[in-house]
């Protein structure tokens, strides 16, 4: 099974369980900004025991679940890794907390197409992906926001961006990722 087989997969199962989800990482940086390749898929999804108990039962056999949550330490998420059989592709399923960004992240996403996958689906807006790769503060998350900004540049939403920005104590981040794009 190919990687964007396994994420439809995972996407179609989630979806028929009832499920409430959104993908979000590098499918999506790469949805708003430039494309990278990207070795994984990362979905978050409001959990409910009995709707899950009924998404991991469907998976194909190509697909494992891990049966042990792991804690993601950066924005304090627990998750569970899916792999794909035969590949180092894994789908990292993280399950929405309580952290009220990422509350308004959920409340305030969209359906739209990922070209990669050829599926609509619900992700963040662009905003949001830039808040949360600025919080993450990895050398790729830097990437994927000046790709993000640099593409959608005036389309953003500048004082939402902000106030995020200001309430993680990011804005100094924010700052030196577009002082560090060039002009258009």
């Amino acid at each position: 099974m190919k990687s964007h087989e396994a994420v439809r997969a995972v996407l179609q199962g989630l979806a028929a369980a009832g499920l409430e989800h959104m993908v979000t990482g590098g499918l999506v940086s790469n949805h708003y900004g430039v494309a990278r390749s990207t070795k994984d898929a990362d979905i978050v999804l409001q959990l409910e025991p009995d709707a899950f108990a009924r998404f991991v039962r469907s998976l194909p056999p190509e697909l494992t679940l891990n049966p042990q949550a792991s804690f993601e330490t950066i924005t304090g998420s627990r998750r569970h890794i899916i792999t794909v059989a035969r590949s180092n592709f894994q789908i990292e399923l993280f399950l929405l907390g309580n952290d009220s960004h990422h509350q308004e992240r959920f409340r305030r996403r969209v359906r739209a197409v990922i070209a990669e996958l050829d599926q609509e689906t619900w992700i963040p807006t662009p905003e949001d992906m830039v808040i949360q790769k600025i919080r993450w503060h990895r050398d790729k998350d830097r990437e994927d926001v000046k790709n993000i900004i640099g593409v959608q540049g005036d389309l953003l939403d500048w004082p939402y961006i902000e106030h995020w920005c200001d309430a993680h104590g990011t804005r100094a981040r924010l700052a030196e990722i577009r002082a560090a794009i060039p002009p258009a």
